[in-house]
């Protein structure tokens, strides 16, 4: 920004100390006056996108908290005479990085990138125990708690009911957060055992022994061979160690 000073020249031994004193006076009053326009231009900036992210993310359902970075001093923000634009970047609805673009499109227009860091806190299904790999989750195993999912990655689950019964693809420490890829429906059969296969047409149900050929959780269609007449069929995972025959 160019500030005219004017005439107001100093030349010792001709004006003497007064003169000086004046032009420092008008100096001090001049960067106080831009100082303060860039202190108002920033608070303004920042306001609009803080409440610009606020407004992308669902706090109905989440507690968020924004990190911004502190004002960069050097960077001359004017104050904008009309209310300022923003968007925001595409991003994660857990939060993260978030990278906000603010617009003044008054008469002497400017446009500022914004980054912030948004922790998200929610609640998540949590593992209040170790459990090995392959262990099937129970209710005695997990709770649900607030927890900052900013950093996790995946799935998370928001309700118990939905991880009781899942198999854990690992091993998995207490108070680990647990989302979907941790997570696999266990195994109802296994390719190679013998299996109850039922059969039922018109009312008849028919149950004989078959054997897997395939690997299946429940609900799961998969190869069943009929030991007694060597036949293959398809057929439906209904529980453990039984199929019921498509027809």
């Amino acid at each position: 920004m160019l500030i005219n000073f004017g005439s107001c020249v100093t030349t010792p031994g001709k004006f003497g100390l007064p003169g000086f004193m004046s032009a420092v006076i008008l100096l001090l009053s001049a960067e106080a006056t831009l100082a303060q326009a860039t202190s108002d231009g920033h608070r303004e900036m920042t306001s609009a996108a803080l409440q610009a992210i606020e407004q992308s993310f669902d706090l109905e359902r989440n507690r968020i908290d924004v990190e911004l970075p502190a004002a960069d001093p050097r960077l001359q923000i004017p104050v904008c005479s009309i209310p300022l634009e923003t968007s925001v970047s595409r991003h994660n609805s857990q939060g993260g990085r978030v990278s906000v673009k603010v617009e003044c499109r008054d008469a002497t227009p400017w446009a500022r990138h914004v980054a912030a860091h948004v922790s998200v806190y929610r609640d998540a299904v949590v593992a209040v125990r170790n459990m090995p790999r392959g262990a099937v989750i129970s209710a005695n195993d997990i709770a649900l708690r607030e927890v900052d999912v900013s950093m996790i990655r995946g799935q998370i689950l928001d309700n118990t009911e939905a991880a009781i019964g899942m198999e854990v693809r690992r091993h998995t420490n207490s108070d680990a957060v647990l989302s979907l890829d941790m997570l696999v429906t266990p195994l109802m059969v296994k390719r190679g055992e013998t299996v109850v296969v039922t059969a039922e047409r018109a009312g008849v149900v028919i149950r004989q022994q078959g054997v897997a050929l395939q690997d299946g959780e429940s609900g799961k269609q998969i190869q069943i061979r009929n030991t007694r007449s060597d036949r293959v069929v398809q057929a439906i995972v209904t529980g453990p160690g039984e199929v019921k025959v498509i027809f």
